[in-house]
């Protein structure tokens, strides 16, 4: 025990004075035995006892109270040493950095079952609670774009504790250099060092001192505050941080399944030291668990889960029955079993379902026997079994017809092996592609290089240049004679595909390392082509102006394109040089002829699969596009709560800057207009995801912590000195003295 005043501690004695007048005062009186009031003493003995306790009891209140006073005046205290980072000097200005990033939610059993944000918010509490007289501190958060919850200094520990109290998890990924920078900011202009006794300033972060939240450079220079780090995770659990996490999802057509079929593909990562085994993975469309599966991680590494699906049919509710024209939108989520961080255990996509085509078919050859029409296989593939579901409208007419067609309410024309249409046809075509249609041609023994030339011209990608036989064609292995105009014996393998332009939309299903997509691409490699036309040499990148773009898409084992695509005002042209059916190539039975068509039907119409678009961040802003008409707009968060903005904040704007993005999830917007009811609208439906960064649990190396970790400032080998001043509970006491010296007086 210390005291301020000691010269006070030594009237302390007096408290021997009530003793003294106590053994002084007592009665002496001489002892003579008389009969007539033994019973008197006989009674008096029960009650003996009791008084003299009470007289001792007297007796000692009156020696405190007196020892009390000179105690009080001396004003005592006790000094402990705790450590450094269990509490706040007696002089210090210093800076509470939480940390509650989305990280901080993890769980263990080293955590009691709690969080590490519940652990260090009890660390920071205890800071406050041993903060010093003369010390004074302020609350930050290391999370993106939070509020500071005590942004000035203040030695208020009430107003310190409930601002640390307040404080909720979210799910922002954290920056804690900026949070040291403004840290070092408040303290260096609310308390500038001074030499010779200056207050101490010291900076404490309570975090899982995880590295993601580090950015580049030091966030104070040699003159900064000193650094005291605490881990609320700590060696019992630190040793090896794991989590896995899904930290992509990508949507792909999948047009081997049918023109409603995706692929979905999940990379997931393990950020633990050790492989996972048998993790199983799950994919949700509308809410429903559609595929399920297992996966298996490598120690600090990356695997991908392709899931396949078909989307059903339309649904009450679904937009495709109430606007045919709008697509159907899908709520997609691809979710890990859970573990100790569950918010990355899942990741959210919106996806659009292709819309329905219109294609007409121009045959060139009809024929009686429908396995030998022109347009056999090509039908087939377009409308795999006849199915309704394919989204896939046909007309089938003849070259002679198209002047009668409505070639307006189409989206794809496929012209197979039709004779040089005459001036007014050609003129149809040329107009409906560059009006932003598509044309896919395919040759065949009606095309004649020269007269296609003429009549089609910059309709065509690259002109042809002659017709070139070199294998068997199916005439000849139907009757063994030579196609007219070939070279190459009956019987010859003919060229194989080659070269594939994997990076173009028309051939994504053969893109990847997946078996699939392995096993369609091989398939195209082994088609045989027997005939095919050959293409006068055009520069690979585009012909002058008011001509189209060129590129080829397939070439055969020569060097030869096999297919080939232009561009022509705001459509496109595919060229395909040898026949859709079997006649010149066996292209029309390999399994890479249905997706090669279905994606190509997509591609010229311009409605593929709609690319998703990229999922925000949490805290990120939003803008909800607004159409003609949108005088209110209602949004539900994920966890099902609404949003509702009224005409002030919609009338007359292109977009609804939206910004309460806290949630991860699919959030669902609803529009209405002046004085009506609300209607929803699915595709202005978006996605927020949370940062995959966060996820990676590795804490940041030491030697960047003790490179801002500055010793002094009244710590010595790690401890801090606090005082407990003693001298308002012993004026208490003091009181409580009296009160009791008194009603035993009372009683006596």
């Amino acid at each position: 025990m210390h005291f301020l005043v000691p010269a006070f501690a030594a009237f302390v004695l007096l408290a021997g004075v009530p003793v003294l007048v106590h053994l002084y005062g007592r009665p002496r009186a001489e002892r003579r035995r008389f009969a007539a009031i033994r019973f008197l003493i006989e009674s008096d003995r029960k009650t003996a006892a009791r008084r003299r306790l009470r007289e001792v009891a007297l007796l000692c209140a009156r020696a405190a109270a007196i020892a009390a006073v000179p105690l009080l005046l001396a004003k005592p205290f006790l000094e402990t040493r705790t450590p450094i980072a269990a509490t706040i000097g007696e002089r210090e200005s210093a800076v509470i950095v939480l940390d509650d990033s989305r990280s901080m939610g993890q769980r263990g059993e080293g955590l009691g079952g709690g969080t590490r944000f519940a652990e260090a918010q009890a660390r920071a509490r205890r800071l406050v609670a041993g903060l010093g007289r003369d010390s004074e501190a302020a609350v930050l958060l290391t999370s993106q774009g939070a509020a500071a919850p005590q942004a000035e200094l203040t030695a208020d520990r009430t107003r310190l504790a409930k601002a640390i109290t307040d404080v909720r998890l979210g799910a922002r990924p954290g920056d804690t250099t900026a949070a040291l920078r403004r840290a070092a900011a408040i303290l260096g202009a609310a308390t500038p060092a001074a030499a010779g006794g200056g207050k101490a300033r010291k900076v404490y972060l309570v975090s899982d001192l995880a590295a993601h939240g580090w950015g580049e450079g030091a966030p104070w220079g040699d003159d900064g505050p000193s650094l005291v780090p605490i881990d609320v995770g700590g060696d019992r659990y630190r040793t090896a941080p794991r989590n896995r996490a899904v930290v992509e999802v990508r949507v792909a057509a999948a047009p081997q399944l049918g023109p409603r079929g995706v692929e979905i593909t999940a990379t997931v990562a393990n950020h633990g030291g050790q492989p996972e085994k048998d993790v199983g993975i799950t994919l949700r469309v509308d809410g429903r668990a559609v595929a399920k599966g297992l996966l298996d991680l490598p120690a600090r590494g990356r695997a991908d889960k392709r899931f396949f699906h078909v989307f059903a049919d339309a649904t009450p509710g679904n937009p495709a029955e109430v606007d045919p024209a709008a697509p159907p939108v899908h709520d997609t989520v691809v979710e890990l079993d859970g573990d100790e961080l569950g918010s990355d255990d899942r990741r959210y996509l919106r996806i659009e379902e292709r819309r329905g085509l219109r294609v007409l078919l121009l045959d060139g050859d009809p024929r009686t026997v429908r396995r030998d029409d022109e347009l056999f296989y090509l039908e087939t593939a377009l409308r795999p079994g006849d199915r309704d579901d394919s989204h896939i409208a046909l007309r089938i007419t003849t070259p002679e017809e198209l002047p009668r067609v409505a070639l307006g309410a189409e989206d794809v024309i496929f012209a197979a092996n039709v004779k040089a249409p005459d001036p007014d046809r050609a003129g149809l075509l040329r107009r409906f592609v560059e009006g932003g249609g598509g044309l896919f041609l395919s040759v065949g023994d009606n095309v004649e290089p020269d007269a296609w030339n003429a009549a089609l011209g910059d309709l065509l990608p690259q002109p042809l240049a002659t017709l070139r036989t070199v294998g068997a064609t199916l005439r000849t292995r139907d009757d063994g004679e030579s196609v007219v105009g070939g070279s190459a014996a009956p019987g010859a393998d003919g060229e194989h595909v080659a070269r594939l332009d994997r990076e173009h939309p028309v051939l994504a299903p053969f893109e990847g390392g997946g078996v699939d997509a392995r096993g369609a691409a091989q398939a195209l490699r082994e088609a045989r082509v027997g005939r095919f036309a050959l293409l006068r040499p055009t520069p690979e990148a585009s012909t002058p102006a008011g001509g189209v773009d060129r590129r080829a898409l397939l070439r055969l084992d020569s060097g030869a394109p096999l297919l080939v695509e232009g561009r022509l005002g705001k459509g496109r042209v595919l060229l395909l040089t040898t026949t859709i059916d079997r006649d010149w190539a066996d292209l029309a039975i390999q399994p890479g002829f249905l997706p090669l068509v279905q994606q190509s039907a997509r591609y010229l119409a311009r409605a593929a699969l709609e690319a998703p678009e990229p999922p925000g961040l949490v805290g990120q802003p939003h803008d909800i596009p607004l159409a003609d008409g949108d005088a209110r707009v209602e949004v539900t968060l994920p966890d099902g709560t609404t949003r509702a903005f009224g005409e002030e904040r919609v009338a007359g704007r292109p977009a609804l800057h939206f910004t309460e993005t806290e949630q991860p999830g699919l959030y669902h917007v609803a529009f209405g207009e002046s004085g009506g009811g609300m209607a929803a609208r699915p595709t202005a439906t978006f996605a927020v995801d949370v940062d995959a960064a966060e996820s990676d649990l590795a804490p940041v190396e030491p030697v960047r912590l003790a490179a801002l970790a500055r010793p002094g400032g009244g710590s010595k080998g790690g401890e801090a000195r606090h005082r407990l001043e003693l001298w308002h509970e012993l004026g208490a006491l003091l009181l409580a003295l009296l009160l009791l010296e008194g009603l035993l007086t009372l009683r006596r």
